[in-house]
């Protein structure tokens, strides 16, 4: 049961250690979907700037590349890290399954002991019912 018990404290840690990768490659992609949702509105601002006229007409054209050029570079980041996410998901999952099995199984030892103790006891029990009653019984004669 001692080698149960510690499979099971291993295997938390394992799973703990997953969770925490999990968050951060939650915490990345949500970082990467954070800077193009300010690209986004940074487009706007500078499309509302250059509609206004002044100097900034000139180099909208040169800014627009750029933004697409970061668009395209945020946009393959966030396909890596949702992936990353995913794999990390399913780690967790695969992580906790195996945890479960360890610790149904020791459950499972536990209430075999447990019932085992009992019909030891309910056995005993019985040899001492059975005994007073041939003790009371001879004492009748």
């Amino acid at each position: 049961m001692k080698a149960l018990s510690t499979l099971i404290r291993l295997h938390n840690h394992q799973l703990d250690d997953k969770r925490r990768a999990l968050a951060e490659a939650e915490r990345r992609l949500a970082n990467a979907k954070a800077q193009r949702t300010a690209l986004d509105e940074e487009l706007v601002a500078e499309k509302r700037h250059a509609a206004e006229g002044g100097e900034g007409v000139y180099t909208y054209g040169a800014y627009l590349q750029a933004a697409k050029r970061r668009r395209e570079a945020i946009d393959a980041g966030i396909v890596v890290l949702e992936k990353a996410a995913g794999e990390a998901r399913d780690a967790v999952a695969e992580a906790f399954a195996e945890l479960k099995k360890y610790e149904i199984t020791k459950a499972n030892r536990e209430r075999r002991e447990q019932e085992e103790a009992n019909r030891i006891e309910q056995n005993l029990l019985d040899e001492m019912g059975l005994a007073m009653h041939r003790r009371n019984s001879g004492e009748g004669n």
